[in-house]
């Protein structure tokens, strides 16, 4: 019996450490895909691939801005609820925080060549992450007792530092 509670502490511990991890992973991820535009890739593209299936391609990534942080902001509220319910300061931190990060990740293309700073970009950027806040807003600061509030409540209680003294 104690074998298998030293299993359980290992597998919670593993996955705490990955959660709580995967936020500074994604950052780097966005960095580096940021430091990285080469014009001859999408000029050798050009003359292969029809014009129209481009212009989709480049509203992909347009829309990618909305999803690109949103995502952020949300790893970073799963890694805090991985440790404690979220409390409002909490979520309003990571907001904050999500923001910031896109602005720098801005500022920082300023100096990559080929890339450029754009208010335009840090909007859709700020789109998609307080889009992802209202959500968590709605259904899990306002009303825990939703889906999602349950789903993120489950989390705080299987990964939360509290769950070693349960066992």
């Amino acid at each position: 019996m104690n074998l298998m509670k030293d299993d359980v502490s290992m597998r919670v511990a593993i996955g705490r450490i990955l959660i709580r991890i995967l936020p500074i992973v994604y950052m780097v991820f966005i960095w580096i895909q940021s430091s990285r535009f080469n014009p001859e890739s999408v000029y050798s593209l050009s003359g292969r691939i029809p014009m129209e299936i481009l212009l989709i391609l480049g509203m992909c990534l347009e829309l990618a801005h909305l999803f690109e942080f949103g995502l952020l902001y949300c790893l970073l509220i799963i890694a805090l609820i991985s440790i404690k319910p979220l409390t409002r300061a909490q979520n309003y931190l990571a907001l904050l925080f999500s923001i910031s990060y896109a602005a720098l990740d801005e500022i920082h293309q300023h100096f990559v060549p080929f890339r450029s700073t754009s208010f335009e970009d840090l909007v859709k950027d700020m789109i998609g992450i307080l889009l992802i806040w209202w959500i968590v807003k709605r259904t899990y600061i306002d009303k825990r007792s939703s889906r999602v509030g349950k789903l993120m409540t489950e989390i705080t209680h299987r990964l939360g530092n509290s769950h070693e003294e349960k066992l």
